[in-house]
């Protein structure tokens, strides 16, 4: 299997492009997820990921009912792991990643398509911090995360660009028959379509419009 070390510009290029999905009326909730992902949108390193993820976990805690910020305490950390992925602490952070997914997976009121795509954007960067062990252990977690993500909407963009991205990479025998730049050219479309609106995550666009130019040559 090909070596996963170009996940790290996903982290670069990947960034949430809309506020998050806030449903509660507690005004000071709504200022400070707005604040919080808004700083998300601008982080540049693994340090400012590491403080606003921190924020995140307090808003965690303090609206419990909440899945929106458990979400992107999770998404942070995997971000943390593409800026850094030779860092050592990888492994722990990952943990951690785990263990707000499975919580997060218990939320009756979470966007399922986006747990799942979360899902397998996890096992992406856990494949990254091994290639030659954990590129092929995980491989259908990845795979079937994403292919999940699809089942449940559509309509979401994000698991369509990743999975067609992720294929992109592996040998010719493993790949499905999924063409790579119908998939990207699908989820463009799709992206266009959703309203930038503060009712649910929304990352991506940046880094599939970046890849999708290839298909234009």
């Amino acid at each position: 299997m090909k070596t996963f070390k170009f996940y790290l510009c996903i982290a670069i290029l990947i960034a949430p492009m809309a506020l998050s999905a806030i449903t509660n009326t507690d005004s000071t909730y709504l200022k400070v997820m707005e604040k919080t992902v808004l700083k998300l949108d601008s982080a540049k390193s693994v340090n400012e990921l590491q403080t606003i993820r921190n924020q995140f976990e307090r808003i965690s805690l303090k609206y419990d009912k909440e899945w929106l910020p458990l979400y992107y305490v999770a998404y942070t950390g995997i971000q943390m792991v593409y800026y850094s992925p030779k860092s050592e602490n990888n492994e722990a952070i990952l943990e951690t990643v785990k263990a707000s997914l499975d919580r997060l997976n218990s939320f009756t009121n979470a966007d399922k398509s986006e747990v799942s795509t979360l899902y397998g954007y996890y096992y992406n960067g856990l494949s990254m911090t091994n290639p030659a062990v954990n590129g092929q252990k995980y491989f259908n977690d990845v795979i079937s995360n994403y292919e999940k993500a699809i089942k449940l909407n559509p309509e979401n963009p994000r698991p369509i660009f990743l999975l067609a991205f992720y294929e992109s990479f592996l040998p010719d025998f493993i790949r499905s028959k999924r063409d790579f730049c119908e998939e990207i050219n699908k989820a463009k479309s799709l992206y266009q379509k959703e309203q930038k609106t503060i009712e649910k995550p929304h990352w991506g666009e940046a880094f599939m419009i970046q890849i999708s130019a290839k298909c234009n040559k």
